[in-house]
């Protein structure tokens, strides 16, 4: 017996003993993971610095398409070293944000550059601020000594410090703050609603009395709005005019009795007995028993994309489980479609040769900040047999947009 629990404890020492080794071990190859990662991040902040700096002297289209090709590259890789790296405190969030804006600040100047444009005055303004900046950012990185044998580390607070004033930049670009702060142009001219008033909105848009809504609080921002209950379905109107902006029904959707095209039939019916009318089907989606399809409005003939409204049919009963109408409140109005400088066969010439497009047809677009351009958009069809969708400039016949559409079992999407 003693012999036995002599070897047993043999055992049990060298398993303790080899796990400690282990885990020693595998904490060291983490320091050098994150380790590595400082590195390649304070090089990568380096090289944006020095790029930067130069792109503030460049006066030629080829060196400053180049020049903003690296940045976007260098922010890119910096992303990718910020990624890794187990900050737990948020020090390095604004710091990570000026990553952003500073490689998709080159990107659309890139693509401007590309179209035949300058760098405007402001822009280099810009240029000069994202330069000290980086600058800022490649010195504190540097002084950062951080200990990351816990797993993660606060160290980085001077880091946060230096960007404490760092300023939003206006530039067109799909990570720009500035969205944020747009008004709802469908509203502009709206009164605000008495809580009561919209909870009598929201009550005829669900086909209930009002007493069965509850208040649950209003919803501050560009787009307020009073928020309501019933049951499992939550519903939200607009403080200005009164519209419903959202509805969800969390319930859970039983077995299916209906297809997609009985789910697009409801969805199209309950838009128009909303007063939802010359709203376009786009694209598709089922999950979970659920069909949600997009819309977007038109105007003469040519799809609005920026007005979306997205409705969700429960494959079970019909029955409509979200409604989402923000992005036609935020960008709904009567434009001027009357900038076409080119034909359709004239801007499908624009198309790739690999491709083959359809007709065409005019469809109006966003760009990523808060612009939008009229385009003609073309279904095509490449060589292995892949949908694409091209979006040509109906004024300039530059590329605005490429989507490729993924045609799956539960529906179609783009990508």
């Amino acid at each position: 017996m003693m012999t036995f629990i002599a070897a047993a404890f043999l055992v049990l020492a060298g398993t303790t003993i080899s796990g400690y080794v282990e885990a020693a071990r595998l904490r060291r190859d983490l320091q050098y993971t994150y380790d590595r990662a400082l590195g390649d991040l304070n090089d990568c902040v380096s090289s944006m610095q020095v790029t930067l700096e130069k792109s503030l002297y460049a006066n030629t289209p080829t060196q400053q398409n180049g020049l903003a090709a690296r940045v976007m590259r260098e922010a890119s890789l910096a992303k990718g070293a910020l990624a890794v790296l187990p900050v737990s405190d948020g020090s390095l969030f604004e710091a990570s944000r000026f990553i952003t804006q500073a490689g998709d600040f080159a990107m659309s100047l890139s693509a401007r550059i590309s179209a035949g444009g300058t760098i405007t005055e402001e822009e280099y303004a810009s240029l000069q601020q994202l330069s000290e900046y980086a600058s800022r950012l490649q010195e504190s990185l540097r002084n950062a000594d951080p200990d990351f044998s816990s797993g993660s580390s606060d160290n980085f607070k001077d880091t946060s410090d230096e960007f404490a004033d760092y300023p939003t930049l206006i530039y067109d670009g799909p990570f720009s703050d500035h969205i944020a702060q747009r008004q709802p142009v469908f509203l502009e001219g709206e009164e605000e609603l008495p809580q009561g008033n919209a909870q009598k909105c929201a009550a005829d848009f669900l086909g209930v009395p009002q007493d069965e809504l509850s208040h649950d609080g209003d919803t501050a921002g560009n787009l307020a709005t009073y928020n309501f209950s019933r049951g499992t379905q939550r519903i939200t109107v607009s403080r200005l005019g009164g519209h419903v902006v959202s509805l969800i029904d969390a319930r859970e959707a039983g077995e299916q009795t209906l297809d997609e095209e009985q789910a697009k039939a409801a969805a199209a019916a309950f838009l128009e007995s909303r007063g939802m009318t010359d709203m376009k089907e786009s694209y598709y989606v089922v999950s979970d028993g659920v069909c949600t399809i997009n819309y977007a409005y038109e105007q003469d003939g040519v799809i609005c994309y920026p007005d979306l409204v997205k409705v969700s049919v429960a494959l079970d009963n019909g029955g409509v489980v979200e409604y989402n109408a923000s992005g036609f409140l935020m960008n709904h109005t009567d434009r001027d479609l009357s900038q076409v400088a080119l034909t359709a066969d004239e801007a499908r010439e624009s198309v790739s040769p690999y491709l083959t497009p359809d007709e065409g047809r005019l469809a109006l677009i966003p760009t990523a900040g808060l612009n939008e351009v009229l385009t003609y958009e073309f279904h095509c069809e490449g060589q292995n047999g892949e949908q694409v969708l091209v979006y040509i400039n109906a004024e300039t016949g530059y590329e605005e947009q490429i989507l490729i559409l993924l045609q799956t079992d539960n529906g179609v999407l783009t990508r």
